[in-house]
């Protein structure tokens, strides 16, 4: 498990995972690591239906205070739009309970190609994170093109990996290539390690990302 490589686990960080709408598959990967890891928690946002911005915002927010422990952020598709809404609106209050986000396969409210469900979030946030995070994009993905996913990822301050065949990160199982990038993404913000951040270089060799680009952000 992740959390045995804290020497005091009381300070290591908590997975505080932010689903993508209608991911009632049991192939939902965020389902599978909740169950076999000890280190990781998902938060019911209000995603079913037609989830609403400001109550996704308040829900997280609301989740993150329950927390007494850092929190390592994992959005994905909605999920992934919410916590950049979040740090819109609120994340200045609580930036260092925050150690890092992860934002996979995160969707643009305002492409032609997004789902109409998700227009209640546009504009797209543009407020640039206050702590490290990593875009994930698939190049595969039919509803967020590499490009435009590399553009997200500058405008929100943060770094960007990409993977070749996830597509738009559902369907995947496990997802034990994700499950490794988590596991190396929660080893860079661990206490005394955040001058590693230049480690997230190394993806562009890994056999799960096709390239990895870092923002000045990432070079603390």
């Amino acid at each position: 498990m992740a959390t045995s490589r804290f020497e005091h686990p009381s300070t290591a960080p908590i997975t505080l995972m932010v689903p993508d709408f209608d991911c009632d598959s049991t192939a939902y990967w965020q389902d599978d690591w909740q169950r076999s890891r000890i280190d990781c928690l998902t938060v019911d946002i209000g995603t079913s239906g037609r989830p609403d911005r400001n109550s996704c915002v308040a829900r997280l927010d609301r989740a993150l205070h329950r927390i007494d422990a850092p929190v390592v952020l994992v959005g994905h598709g909605l999920g992934a739009l919410a916590i950049a809404a979040w740090v819109d609106l609120l994340g200045h209050d609580v930036e260092t309970q925050v150690a890092g986000a992860l934002l996979i396969g995160p969707r643009d409210p305002s492409a032609a190609r997004c789902n109409t469900t998700l227009q209640a979030f546009a504009p797209l946030p543009a407020t640039v994170f206050p702590f490290p995070a990593l875009v994930v994009a698939s190049e595969d993905d039919a509803q967020l093109s590499i490009d435009r996913a590399f553009s997200i990822a500058r405008q929100w301050g943060a770094g960007f990996a990409r993977f070749s065949d996830c597509g738009d990160f559902h369907g995947l199982g496990r997802w034990t290539q994700g499950e490794e990038l988590l596991d190396r993404f929660l080893e860079l913000v661990e206490p005394g390690h955040r001058s590693g951040f230049a480690a997230l270089d190394s993806f562009s060799q890994s056999p799960f990302a096709a390239s990895a680009i870092l923002s000045p952000a990432f070079r603390l």
